[in-house]
């Protein structure tokens, strides 16, 4: 699902929990189960954000529009089908997210 436009390349970084999130990097498209509000100061460090559950008004999808980041929400199993490494084109205004070729 489409919730925040824009479209963005970049390394994928699957983080399965908070305490991960440390390894985040500047520039990494963010792929998790979900965001709340412990996840926020990561925003200003991401590309990008996948979650694998949401909606139009879940937390991610509203933060991603306050930083104007591209994002895609309620993509089933994106932390098992993403890796982190991955090269990754992220849609937020058709709602894809595509592994590209390394």
């Amino acid at each position: 699902m489409p919730v925040s436009r824009g479209c963005v390349q970049g390394t994928a970084r699957v983080i399965r929990s908070l305490t991960e999130a440390d390894q985040i990097q500047k520039g990494d498209i963010l792929i998790v189960s979900y965001t709340d509000v412990g996840w926020t100061p990561y925003f200003p460090l991401i590309a990008g954000l996948v979650t694998e559950l949401g909606g139009l008004v879940s937390h991610g999808a509203v933060v991603a529009r306050e930083y104007g980041l591209p994002c895609v929400v309620n993509v089933p199993n994106a932390t098992i089908h993403l890796l982190t490494g991955d090269m990754v084109r992220l849609d937020g205004t058709k709602g894809t997210v595509d592994r590209l070729e390394s």
